[in-house]
């Protein structure tokens, strides 16, 4: 169950890790900030209830406990491994181990031994082994056997000669034993269906967590790809009548003082519900809409400031960038910003114009170009 949750909750660290790149919304990053640590506590409990597992059945002293067929062996070597827990050493065990079942094998056996047992595991003892499968090397030291491998193994510790049941090294053959835990007893296989099974948690926790925001990584995708990343963004894209349109929701109407678009986001005037003459912000950031509360500054004539966003066209918006570009002769701006609110001079017919303003700033220079956004020409 901890393996499961530890996949859900990493499946939702690596979505949202995927999300914050993406899009940059830090909703993103605290979602994979906190996954993360979460995922990796629950996947470093699921792995040390694995280890401790294996523990307890290597170090069982119930003979009864210990599954497997029982053997004498005899220590030919033994040296540590550098691992220890909870001060105990990990030794790495040459043994010599005679079964009754097969003839006798040399084989290389690690395990987690109490620094009390050390003693008895010494070159030349003599000592009482499980073998969980008849088909491996593997064994398992029992320092704790049935009375009646007790006395054999005292037995044996007496004999030499041909009268030894466990024959001398050089008398057997050597048998690799199969990969074993950190405790020394043998590797479960891994399950392909589980294995498999995590995956797909994994996978399918990502996608639910990009779920919202599959539309933004696809366009920032195609902007990479394209070679111009920042045709992604809010002012230097083609949305701006889809940004209108979520403004215009998020306001409940379509009369606006300013709507402005800036490089990752856009800020926008309107009145606090629709009819109302007290003027709120609002603002389109990470392709989500917010209120932000009244305005700081109240226009003096609310009424007279406001228009309404249905009867302009915004898709013309990138044209007057780049011709704001052209008549500038700044190709290659650091910042681009489009303010788009009615005049403060009347034209000829004594109205007062709704107009976008293209504000271009680069190192060296800055510009400012004004069009008529019912007209769509640059006004005088």
């Amino acid at each position: 169950m901890l393996a499961l949750f530890a996949a859900v909750s990493l499946g939702v660290a690596f979505g949202g890790l995927v999300g914050a790149i993406f899009t940059g919304d830090w909703i993103y990053t605290i979602v994979a900030s906190i996954a993360f640590t979460i995922g990796s506590i629950a996947g470093a409990f699921a792995a040390f209830g694995s280890f401790t597992g294996g523990l307890r059945v290597a170090s069982s002293d119930d003979g009864l406990r210990l599954p497997g067929e029982m053997a004498l062996a005899r220590v030919e070597g033994i040296r540590r491994t550098g691992l220890s827990v909870n001060d105990q050493p990990q030794v790495e065990l040459t043994l010599t181990v005679a079964p009754r079942s097969r003839a006798a094998y040399t084989t290389v056996h690690r395990e987690i031994v109490d620094i009390v047992a050390l003693p008895q595991v010494q070159p030349g003892s003599i000592i009482v082994v499980r073998r969980p499968d008849p088909n491996t090397a593997n064994v398992l030291l029992d320092f704790n056997p049935l009375p009646d491998w007790a006395r054999a193994r005292d037995a044996e510790r007496l004999r030499t000669g041909n009268e030894r049941t466990v024959p001398l090294a050089e008398q057997t053959t050597a048998w690799a034993s199969e990969p074993q835990t950190l405790s020394g007893a043998p590797r479960t296989p891994g399950n392909p269906w589980k294995r498999l099974l995590w995956v797909g948690v994994f996978g399918a926790s990502a996608a639910l967590v990009l779920l919202p925001v599959y539309d933004t990584i696809g366009r920032v995708a195609v902007a990479w790809a394209s070679g111009d990343p920042t045709s992604a963004g809010v002012v230097h894209g083609n949305r701006h009548d889809e940004i209108v349109d979520a403004l215009e929701q998020e306001t409940g109407g379509s009369q606006f003082i300013r709507v402005g678009f800036y490089d990752e986001y856009a800020v926008a005037a309107a009145p606090s519900e629709p009819g109302a003459l007290t003027i709120d912000s609002y603002t389109y950031r990470y392709d989500r809409t917010t209120h932000d509360g009244p305005e700081l500054i109240q226009p003096q004539d609310p009424a007279a400031a406001l228009f309404d966003t249905n009867e302009f066209d915004f898709s013309q918006i990138p044209g007057f960038i780049a011709a704001a570009k052209e008549s500038s002769g700044i190709a290659d701006p650091d910042s681009v910003i489009v303010v788009v609110q009615r005049s403060s001079v009347a034209d000829e017919s004594g109205a007062l114009p709704v107009q976008a303003i293209v504000l271009i700033d680069s190192s060296y220079e800055d510009a400012s170009v004004t069009f008529d956004l019912a007209t769509g020409e640059v006004a005088a």
